[in-house]
């Protein structure tokens, strides 16, 4: 039932070109052929509506896809700056470390696995990894 209330609520004006075409069919043509036309535009509108919800799998799965390489992009231009030598490291004084290099900005808190990167004003939250804490290394060092 949700597949067709979202078909209806995306596709309406298919449905009512469909319906204003069966109309048209049935008031001008007065054979049988009339009905073979009217079964075909209904089974034609059945079928679209029916392969409605792959269109709408495959669009969510080429949304993931991006995000997943968005953010994965994010993280390796993280890396790749953090890791240079005009990366500094400061210590918060709360349990806090951040680490910036450039527009890049790597907030963490000393035992979690987890810390912060903001580049541009866009942050995404990721594992600790060896590449991270390699560049957190380095800054440490940089001073």
């Amino acid at each position: 039932m949700d597949q067709l209330i979202a078909f209806l609520q995306d596709r309406w004006l298919v449905v009512i070109i469909a319906i204003i075409a069966l109309f048209v069919v049935i008031k001008i043509v007065k054979t049988v052929l009339k009905w073979i036309i009217v079964l075909a535009i209904v089974a034609g509108l059945i079928y679209y509506g029916s392969t409605y919800t792959d269109q709408l799998k495959d669009i969510g799965e080429n949304v993931a896809a991006t995000a997943k390489e968005a953010v994965s992009d994010l993280k390796e231009k993280a890396v790749q700056g953090l890791a240079g030598k005009d990366a500094k490291y400061k210590d918060n004084g709360d349990g806090t470390y951040t680490v910036t290099s450039g527009g890049i900005r790597l907030d963490g808190k000393a035992g979690s696995d987890k810390v912060k990167i903001t580049i541009a004003g866009v942050s995404a939250e990721f594992s600790l990894d060896e590449t991270l804490k390699k560049a957190i290394e380095t800054a440490k060092t940089n001073g």
